[in-house]
């Protein structure tokens, strides 16, 4: 299939940056109080950057439609790629009505103060729904929702710096102390916060997915990963700072902790509505155009799958202008049916955003349990092959980094699953039945998928 190749290297490089620099992810970090920084440095160099690498090295080496799958698949074959390619596609239904209803929650508290969880839910619906819209649309045209959504991030980056800049301005003091014993990392206040930290440091092999809509994916990808990597890495530690200059670190509200920043840096300034409100929608902004990033990548690696006979062809339809429409439908249908469902076992959004985003997390975590090995046996195997970009070192270093971040991945899914002092049956039970139910479900259409192929 022919492919209009509409991604060069400014688009791969907004959209890497939409997809994981997670604005939402600020506030929960800054709530560990200082230790988050040692926090952020260890899982930035012991995940983000290797997996940046790693992923860099894929990209550039073998640039093909579908990313993900299509490397696992070179590595170990039609099932372990079909495998890979579910648990990283199913993920992200069951993510979307997590973000949504944290997207209605932010949106009743600056307009709608008495909104109830289902008011919530309709507005999640309809947003699943405009997300669906805009994944049927060329990439060409759907591009320019990511580029925006980046843009918004930086705007409230820079806010944040100018919030910041005026609170220690007029008290000559910040909220917190810092030192070198409070930085230092303490797991008993960090450990339930380690998989949302994790979690917005996903991504990095996701642009990889549109490879046959790139014009140069060879010489594009490594740089776009890389440069966005670092730009993240250093705007997380940045913000988690910042947000502590304003607010005091047992005082920090998980959901709307960056607003809460501005609340009070402009407390009795005559424009703090008009700045609280601004900031309000771009928040929004980003929450949307984050999803949408995702969508458009996850939704074209499954349809590639499908294309090749290794999911259900309903995944693969495509329309005129070449968008994954079985795909962006399909998860469209299931986001819906999530969010109802979620209703009715959450008695606030709070509680509903935690359930569905752990669910979530460890079916998506599985599909880099199998990336990283896919790597190592790629390097080990295609010696000889032309790589634009390679990590840096002898081989037994590029192994040390993917070993490292398998092991930081398993753990995550580990504290998912057990949940440190939250009550087992109510809390992990459910998150281990799904997924369990995910994985089962999965292998059912793989394996009906395949044996129409006789593999």
């Amino acid at each position: 299939m022919e492919r209009k190749k509409v991604l060069g290297f400014w688009d791969l490089f907004l959209f890497a940056f939409c997809a994981i620099f997670g604005v939402e992810a600020i506030a929960t970090a800054a709530a560990i109080g200082p230790s988050a920084i040692s926090w952020w440095l260890i899982f930035i160099v012991g995940y983000f950057l290797p997996s940046g690498l790693i992923s860099a090295e894929l990209g550039s080496t073998y640039p093909e439609q579908g990313g993900i799958y299509a490397w696992v698949k070179r590595a170990f074959g039609k099932r372990w790629a079909a495998r890979t390619i579910w648990y990283y596609w199913v993920s992200l239904p069951i993510w979307i009505p997590a973000i949504y209803i944290a997207f209605a929650e932010i949106l009743g508290h600056m307009f709608f103060p008495g909104l109830t969880l289902w008011d919530q839910v309709l507005i999640g619906i309809v947003m699943i729904w405009v997300t669906t819209a805009v994944n049927i649309c060329s990439l060409e045209s759907s591009k320019w929702v990511t580029n925006i959504g980046s843009i918004s991030k930086v705007l409230i980056a820079l806010g944040m710096i100018l919030a910041a800049a005026m609170f220690f301005l007029k008290h000559g003091h910040i909220a917190n102390e810092i030192n070198l014993v409070n930085i230092l990392p303490s797991l008993n206040a960090a450990v339930i916060f380690i998989p949302i930290i994790i979690y917005n440091l996903l991504g990095c092999e996701l642009v990889s997915s549109a490879a046959g809509e790139m014009k140069n994916p060879q010489r594009d990808v490594p740089k776009a990963i890389i440069l966005s990597a670092f730009a993240i890495a250093a705007l997380y530690l940045i913000s988690t700072l910042l947000i502590w200059v304003i607010v005091p670190a047992n005082e920090i509200n998980v959901s709307s902790g960056i607003i809460q920043m501005f609340i009070i840096a402009f407390d009795t300034h005559a424009l703090s509505r008009v700045v609280t409100i601004s900031i309000g929608m771009l928040i929004l902004s980003t929450l949307f155009t984050g999803i949408v990033a995702w969508t458009l990548g996850q939704n074209r690696a499954i349809a590639e799958a499908a294309n090749n006979g290794e999911m259900p062809k309903i995944f693969g339809l495509m329309s005129k202008n070449n968008a994954p429409i079985g795909a962006s439908v399909a998860s469209g249908i299931i986001s819906t049916i999530i969010i109802v469902v979620y209703w009715f076992f959450a008695d606030n959004a709070a509680e509903m955003f935690w359930h569905v985003t752990a669910f979530c997390l460890v079916i998506e975590l599985f599909s880099y349990l199998i990336l990283f090995p896919a790597y190592v046996a790629l390097r080990k195997r295609d010696k000889n092959i032309k790589r634009p970009y390679q990590v840096p070192g002898p081989d037994w270093f590029a192994f040390l980094l993917a070993a490292v971040a398998e092991i930081i991945i398993l753990v995550t899914i580990i504290i998912l699953c057990l949940q440190p002092g939250k009550d087992f049956m109510w809390i992990a039970l459910p998150i281990i039945v799904g997924t369990i139910v995910t994985v089962i479900i999965g292998e059912v259409l793989i394996g009906y998928s395949l044996k129409k192929q006789k593999v």
